[in-house]
């Protein structure tokens, strides 16, 4: 029996996760966290209500991770590293998390509200952007600070989808670090 808001929402991530917002009821989110309607209807108005704050609280708690480890102590590398790290744990940690927000990602339009996805990401991303400007104005690297973070990004994800499709261990430090000398070093020969 889960009780209170953090538990209907706690259920109603998994619930989500599993079947889509279209395809979950508010009767099914009730029996997973061991609440009655009435009980539910008393945190959230609807479950659109639900959902929302569901993707606000995911996505704050994700910001407020990147926010924290950018600003940590050490040079450009450890710092970005530092960033990827803690991506990678918080879904190793609760993978229900990333498979809910990327289940509402990528599910169709029509099959849930409306939620501005891209400017949360953006959020995200402006804050691994002012990282590597710190790095582009010191000389340690060259480009465009919101294209290289966007990169990097997008290799965070890759390695996450990876972990969550194949059951690999790729959330590691090991990784962050390959992933961070792959953007820093790029690809060039000689």
């Amino acid at each position: 029996m889960r009780s209170g808001r953090e538990g209907i929402l706690n259920a109603a991530m998994e619930v989500f996760a599993r079947k889509g917002y279209a395809g979950s009821s508010i009767r099914e989110i009730c029996q997973a966290a061991g609440v009655t309607k009435p009980v539910l209807y008393y945190y959230f108005r609807s479950k659109e209500h639900l959902y929302q704050e569901l993707m606000i609280d995911c996505f704050s708690y994700s910001l407020k991770r990147i926010l924290q480890a950018s600003k940590s102590a050490g040079n450009l590398r450890a710092r970005l590293v530092r960033i990827v790290h803690e991506d990678l744990q918080a879904v190793r940690k609760a993978p229900i998390r990333a498979q809910f927000v990327l289940q509402m990602i990528f599910s169709p339009e029509e099959q849930r509200p409306y939620f501005d996805f891209v400017r949360e990401s953006e959020r995200e991303r402006d804050v691994i952007a002012e990282v590597l400007q710190e790095g582009i104005e010191g000389g340690q690297i060259r480009g465009n600070a919101k294209e290289l973070a966007t990169c990097l990004m997008g290799m965070d994800l890759m390695t996450i989808l990876e972990h969550l499709c194949t059951g690999r261990s790729t959330l590691t430090l090991k990784r962050a670090e390959r992933n961070v000398d792959l953007l820093l070093n790029g690809c060039l020969v000689g």
